[in-house]
């Protein structure tokens, strides 16, 4: 029984790792630049490992029928997408892609012209990768298998653990860019400025005032901001140099991330973050 669970994992972790290369080439290629697809830290989308597992079990009884396949494998995979991107969404706090923009979408969850990618790859995966790597794995001894997945299995569930805990660190960051920027603008609206065009009027509002005096009231005003902007800066950016990293590498392999407690304070935070980047040397 144990050897059976160590062959599951092993095709899971395959899958899971080939998946992550699949995502890794189809954004790094567009954007000309090496691009960490993910959630987890390592190699790999474990998304794309438990589809792949779903499809092997479930779609053998149809594997004579191609069309079946592609629909089946098409729908199946698909609920699998919009299930995981709704259970995360409720469990950060964040919706971490978005296909709305794309045309025959559900809710930015799934669209068809991934579902029909989807498809493609379940024939892909039932016709040609599937049996190619039950035939490598059958050349594997059970004892070396079992102790490879085994040392595998460790290393995931440890992975799994950190970057659930960076990713709540995020949520927690997130939270701190919220109470800033709140107390910065919470500080110009006591001098009534709420935004450029008050800023305008408030000057020109001050005709009983020397031009000395209202220079200064606007310096004051500069003044309060840019230290809040100062403090905002160093409250936001005082976590340590790896979870600098570890939020970068979110926002990256992320890039349509939408927030739903904090959504301005998201992007407040990705344009520090490349601020302090390009600043660090």
């Amino acid at each position: 029984m144990y050897y059976n669970f160590s062959l599951l994992f092993t095709y899971f972790l395959l899958y899971a790792i080939i998946g992550w290369t699949c995502e890794v080439a189809y954004c790094s290629i567009p954007e000309k630049k090496f691009v960490n697809r993910g959630f987890l830290n390592g190699p790999y989308c474990p998304i794309y490992g438990v589809g792949a597992i779903i499809i092997v079990i479930f779609l053998g009884p149809y594997v004579h029928n191609p069309v079946e396949v592609f629909l089946i494998g098409l729908i199946t995979t698909s609920v699998l997408e919009y299930i995981t991107s709704w259970g995360m969404e409720k469990t950060f706090h964040a919706k971490w892609w978005d296909y709305s923009k794309a045309k025959f979408n559900i809710n930015g969850r799934v669209c068809l012209k991934n579902s029909i990618l989807f498809g493609v790859m379940s024939l892909v995966l039932m016709y040609f990768l599937h049996p190619f790597l039950q035939g490598l794995i059958a050349d594997i001894s059970q004892f070396f298998l079992v102790i490879l997945a085994t040392i595998a299995a460790v290393l995931f569930t440890a992975d799994v653990v950190e970057s659930t805990r960076e990713t709540l660190d995020f949520n927690k960051k997130l939270g701190t860019v919220y109470e800033a920027t709140t107390e910065l603008k919470n500080i110009l609206k006591e001098k009534g400025i709420n935004t450029a065009h008050d800023l305008k009027v408030k000057v020109k509002d001050l005709k009983s005032e020397t031009l000395s005096g209202a220079n200064e009231k606007l310096s004051d005003a500069k003044d309060s901001a840019h230290n809040v902007l100062a403090n905002l800066t160093s409250r936001i950016l005082e976590n340590k140099k790896f979870n600098r990293y570890t939020h970068r590498r979110i926002l990256n392999a992320f890039p349509h991330m939408t927030h739903r407690k904090h959504p301005d304070s998201l992007e407040v935070y990705k344009v520090l973050l490349e601020k302090y980047k390009k600043q660090t040397p």
